[in-house]
């Protein structure tokens, strides 16, 4: 007898999802039964209402989808998922809270790819933690699904190395990436009982918060290699900024200077083609701003960005510190 395929309802919205998508709709194992994403919201300056990547992708391939609002006190949208007849409920970055009564749909099993080496990092920012905190290793995990958040036993974990020279951007493509295939192995042999779940240590969890324009304002009181780290774990998006009189500054690149400084947090050292712009920070230490962009112009290295102006502050004003080391 001809081994059917297994059949996918699957959950998510950003980028980060399309690959896991892409990989089992493109696995003859699996069959998408349907895709569920949020539904549009306001984009860009004309604010208009726009699909999600995952909802383009989908559409592409001609998948069913369907952008319910909320599952709960909604019957009529948990009998349309049940029609489906999932073996698997696949949830990448979806992020709408799912009701126990959505959670036993599944005839295997609800099943979630998170971007952190669980039990570290639930939550909703769990790449941008790992790089703030200037993790070295960082990973995903294959979970089951249950009530908690990210809570569940895990079925897969894979690790992936964090370079010098990544920041959010390369770092998530690379997650992205890997956590797809580590995804679509997982089902496959989970379906086929060569897994059994491993239950989190609950003890050790660690939690991360939304990340906001606020998280991304450089704080010149914290050491230099702290905000090296900001600054890569906000780059490309939103980009660590900083206030030079009533103009905010985005910074996407900076390397830690060996010299120390005496003066205080904040103080320009230097902004000059040749010497670049060199900041006092935390510590006395010293950080060197590599790339910076100016409010509606494009990202440019420092010298060029020196040939178009100079920051108007001698010592620019520190941001609040929203990061805690255990967020």
């Amino acid at each position: 007898m001809t081994k059917r395929p297994l059949r996918i309802v699957f959950m998510g919205c950003p980028d980060f999802a399309v690959p896991s998508l892409r990989a089992l709709a493109d696995d003859a194992d699996f069959e998408i039964a349907a895709v569920y994403c949020m539904p549009d919201r306001p984009k860009g300056r004309g604010k208009k209402p726009a699909p999600t990547p995952v909802k383009t992708f989908a559409l592409e391939r001609g998948f069913a989808v369907h952008t319910p609002a909320t599952f709960r006190n909604a019957p009529e949208e948990i009998e349309t998922l049940r029609s489906f007849a999932p073996d698997y409920l696949v949830v990448v970055a979806y992020g709408l809270i799912l009701p126990q009564s959505v959670l036993d749909i599944p005839k295997i099993a609800p099943v979630n790819l998170h971007a952190s080496l669980l039990p570290e990092f639930r939550g909703p920012a769990p790449i941008h933690q790992a790089m703030l905190l200037g993790r070295k290793i960082t990973g995903n995990t294959v979970m089951l699904m249950s009530k908690g958040m990210d809570e569940g036993d895990m079925l897969a974990v894979g690790q992936t190395p964090i370079s010098e020279n990544d920041d959010l951007g390369s770092l998530h493509d690379r997650l992205s990436s890997e956590g797809a295939a580590l995804l679509a192995n997982t089902l496959k042999e989970f379906a086929a009982g060569r897994i059994r779940p491993v239950p989190q240590n609950h003890a050790q969890a660690t939690y991360t918060s939304k990340i906001s324009s606020q998280t991304a304002h450089i704080d010149w009181n914290r050491p230099a290699d702290e905000i090296r780290n900001l600054i890569y774990a906000m780059s490309p998006f939103p980009g660590a900024w900083f206030a030079d009189g009533d103009e905010r500054i985005k910074v996407f690149r900076a390397t830690v200077e060996n010299c120390p400084g005496s003066q205080p947090a904040g103080t320009v050292l230097s902004q000059s083609p040749t010497e670049g712009i060199r900041v006092v920070c935390g510590n006395n230490t010293v950080l060197k701003l590599l790339e910076l962009q100016r409010a509606g112009k494009g990202r440019l290295c420092c010298a060029d960005f020196l040939r178009g102006c100079q920051l108007k502050s001698a010592i620019l004003v520190s941001g609040t510190d929203e990061i805690s080391s255990d967020a």
